[in-house]
């Protein structure tokens, strides 16, 4: 199936139909981050964001989150 093809059906939902595919998809994107997150950290392309805390929390520097 093609993008145009999923489009259109998506655009010919029902509005509840919508609402539970919007849903679905949502979820689906925020898996696909969280997966994608994990990958970054086990190969270490996120090593500087904790390096840089550790900097700052020595100098005393480092804010705590809200």
């Amino acid at each position: 199936m093609s993008i145009k093809e999923i489009e259109a059906a998506i655009k010919t939902l029902p509005k509840e139909d919508l609402a539970q595919f919007d849903q679905w998809y949502q979820a689906f994107h925020e898996k696909q981050w969280d997966d994608q997150i994990r990958r970054d950290v086990r190969v270490g392309k996120l090593d500087f964001l904790l390096e840089e805390a550790q900097r700052e929390r020595e100098a005393g520097t480092l804010r705590r989150f809200p």
